[in-house]
């Protein structure tokens, strides 16, 4: 691998668990993970961690027992934690369930048809916190009934959750302290997979067209701004939500990747208004001449990070030929420079999709895989990270999933 070595982190003691999508850095600096069963019926998310400094993972907890819900109880599953594991400056880990595992011996379930099943039906996403020094599960209770939630956001100052639920595709607030939810409303019909916040509490997504949705943290209004982010020019942007965000190396803009037909990467200023408050870096992923739709779609960019070099790192999947790899990638936002740094290729590890991607203090890089058994993480280590030396702290830790 360019610029350093990637290893393979498999959970082996979870055979079955197939995909990761909740993935954080604590403010102990070590790497936190939800490990889901999504693709066969009655599995319980886990919560594990790998420790930088040991680089130790450790097995800590069941969600779906403690929070009252075990997996063999018939119902869909509290198999999974998407993109809603934030950690906190309490040490905590704010968390929020989600939806798409069957129930117990079901090959497979979907929300429509059961939605009036009560002994089928998911019943909500269940708030909760996880505490890494005692292994404690604290459930709030559940937030959105009968869906799950697909992205969330943390409010520390004001103690409160942002998040999105599916499949209503609905903004919520959860107030902590007061244990209440707050329905916003639908915003659209394809869920974006981020929400995010920028240093005074205000908060972002994106509607169905690629639109920025930005929600005053004390009115709750949402407003529709005119930056878009960016697409092909003979599309309207349809499908083009956020699905990955991460902020600037001096945290005043944030980096996106969109759940598109377009693998373009773009950059959102806050500070400045209509469009020109969105930057296009342009279409970082595609094989020249390659225009498929379908495969476009299926093969968008993710894993988005920011490394110790204040560069993008990300992964994208080349659709285009028959082996379907993922391919680590690399883009200088100054200069514009893009380098491919090399292929995820691990003995029996086919057809790979990373989910989701974040940095320890130190500037490892870690991504976690989904829709294979058992779910992993490939941690790419650059040949300039030491262990004698922390290039992150937790001001740097996004407040998201």
């Amino acid at each position: 691998m360019k610029g350093g070595v990637l290893e393979w982190l498999p959970f082996e003691e979870l055979p079955y668990h197939d995909s990761t999508w909740g993935l954080c850095t604590g403010v102990d600096g070590k790497i936190y993970i939800g490990a889901c069963g999504e693709f066969l019926g009655g599995l319980s998310v886990f919560i594990l961690s790998y420790d930088p400094d040991s680089e130790k993972l450790t097995y800590h907890a069941e969600v779906a027992p403690a929070i009252g819900e075990p997996a063999e109880n018939g119902r869909a599953t509290q198999s999974k934690i998407h993109y809603c594991m934030i950690g906190g400056a309490d040490g905590l880990l704010y968390c929020a369930t989600h939806a798409s595992g069957a129930p117990l011996n079901h090959p497979i379930w979907r929300p429509w048809n059961s939605w009036d099943d009560e002994k089928l039906r998911f019943s909500g996403a269940h708030i909760l916190t996880f505490n890494p020094t005692n292994d404690q599960i604290v459930d709030y209770g559940i937030g959105p009934r009968l869906e799950g939630s697909r992205a969330m956001a943390l409010d520390e100052k004001r103690r409160k959750l942002y998040g999105i639920t599916w499949p209503r595709n609905r903004v919520y607030v959860y107030y902590l302290d007061e244990r209440r939810y707050l329905d916003l409303g639908r915003i659209g019909e394809i869920n974006p997979q981020a929400i995010w916040l920028d240093k005074n509490g205000v908060v972002y997504t994106t509607d169905d067209y690629g639109f920025i949705l930005r929600i005053d943290p004390d009115t709750h209004e949402i407003t529709k701004l005119e930056a878009q982010c960016p697409h092909m020019p003979h599309r309207n942007g349809w499908h083009n939500v956020a699905y990955d965000v991460v902020t600037s190396p001096d945290g005043e803009t944030f980096f996106g990747v969109s759940w598109s037909y377009d693998n373009f990467l773009w950059e959102f200023d806050p500070r400045k208004s209509g469009r020109d408050a969105m930057i296009n870096h342009g279409c970082v992923w595609a094989a020249k001449g390659w225009n498929n739709d379908f495969e476009l779609q299926l093969n968008n960019l993710r894993g988005l990070t920011l490394g110790a070099d204040n560069k993008i790192y990300y992964v994208g999947r080349n659709g285009w030929d028959e082996l379907k790899q993922q391919t680590l990638l690399r883009s200088d936002p100054v200069s514009g420079e893009q380098e491919i740094l090399g292929t995820i290729d691990f003995p029996g590890r086919h057809d790979v999709h990373i989910a989701t991607g974040v940095f320890d203090f130190y500037g490892n890089l870690y991504f976690a895989e989904a829709v294979v058994h058992p779910t992993s993480l490939y941690v790419y280590r650059p040949d300039s990270v030491t262990k004698d030396k922390k290039v992150f702290g937790w001001k740097d830790v996004k407040p998201w999933g």
